[in-house]
């Protein structure tokens, strides 16, 4: 408390320790020996901010309308694995990006049939005329998954992958518009690619040749739901289905730590044992795991 009400903002503890007449001992004195007599504030404060904590996060699951928000998919509770998990020094994690971009041409896929079909309730997308970036939300249909933006008064759908890294985040990228040219793009929240959402280069990357999108005509109608003009489920999924794309093992060629053990002789866990690292002249060293290092 005594650093809330003393330090400036942003401040780091270590720069505001230097800064405090005396450094560590006066700040002794303040708060051991209550030195300028205003520990009793400092506890009452501190009190405050304790009994008026809450975990948002227990909140959100309690709650049924929150919990919703998290939901992977808008339309279904199911859920779709993305990428692969690989262990990576005792601990799980997903595979890293992939080290090709899909340069398949989404874009330019040529549909055997499509139908119009109900894939969200027009219900997700209030508020969006009055939201900058209006509201996106990310749908499943069979294996695939679709992103359908609202915007302006005007919906738009694609593909949920950007084929950049094989990502399937475009319902999270952002808005933009040109009032000069008309265009509209949703750019990649990772990386940026900039994907056109109308006229006839939807699709179209702005800024990268070698990667385009599938887009899909939208509207919402009468009866309260959003409709897309979709292929059929097998076709769709065949082309962009979420397990022919997700990022797997061993495409990622090597990770941005493998060199790094390389030069340091990293060795792996040992069970029971912590984990050993040779220097470059050959002598080994223990790393105690879970109880810092042992030099």
């Amino acid at each position: 408390m005594f650093y809330i009400r003393t330090a400036d903002k942003l401040q780091r503890t270590a720069r505001w320790l230097e800064q405090l007449p005396g450094g560590i001992k006066y700040l002794r004195e303040v708060v051991l020996e209550d030195k300028l007599g205003i520990c009793a504030d400092l506890e009452r404060q501190m009190q405050e901010l304790t009994g008026s904590f809450f975990d948002e996060w227990a909140e959100a699951i309690a709650d049924p309308e929150l919990a919703r928000k998290f939901q992977q998919f808008a339309n279904t509770t199911e859920t779709l694995q993305d990428m692969e998990l690989e262990q990576d020094r005792g601990q799980t994690r997903p595979v890293y990006w992939a080290a090709e971009s899909a340069k398949e041409d989404f874009r330019g896929t040529q549909w055997t049939s499509l139908t119009w079909q109900p894939i969200i309730e027009a219900g997700h997308f209030e508020g969006a005329d009055e939201a900058p970036n209006g509201i996106s939300a990310n749908v499943k249909r069979g294996d695939t998954q679709l992103a359908v933006f609202k915007v302006k008064g005007k919906y738009y759908a694609t593909q949920q992958m950007c084929p950049h890294k094989r990502a399937f985040v475009l319902s999270d990228g952002l808005i933009g518009d040109d009032a000069k040219t008309g265009k509209m793009w949703v750019s990649c929240p990772q990386h940026k690619r900039n994907y056109e959402l109308k006229g006839e280069s939807a699709g179209k990357c702005m800024n990268d040749a070698e990667v385009n999108i599938a887009t899909f005509a939208v509207e919402e109608r009468d009866d309260g739901w959003v409709y897309l003009k979709l292929p059929p489920v097998h076709e769709l999924d065949g082309v962009l289905g979420t397990k022919k794309w997700m990022v797997k093992k061993g495409e990622s060629g090597e990770g941005p730590f493998e060199g790094l053990d390389r030069k340091i002789g990293y060795e792996g866990l040992k069970e029971g044992k912590g984990r050993k690292s040779r220097r470059p002249g050959g002598e080994v060293r223990a790393l105690k795991v879970g109880g810092g290092l042992d030099w």
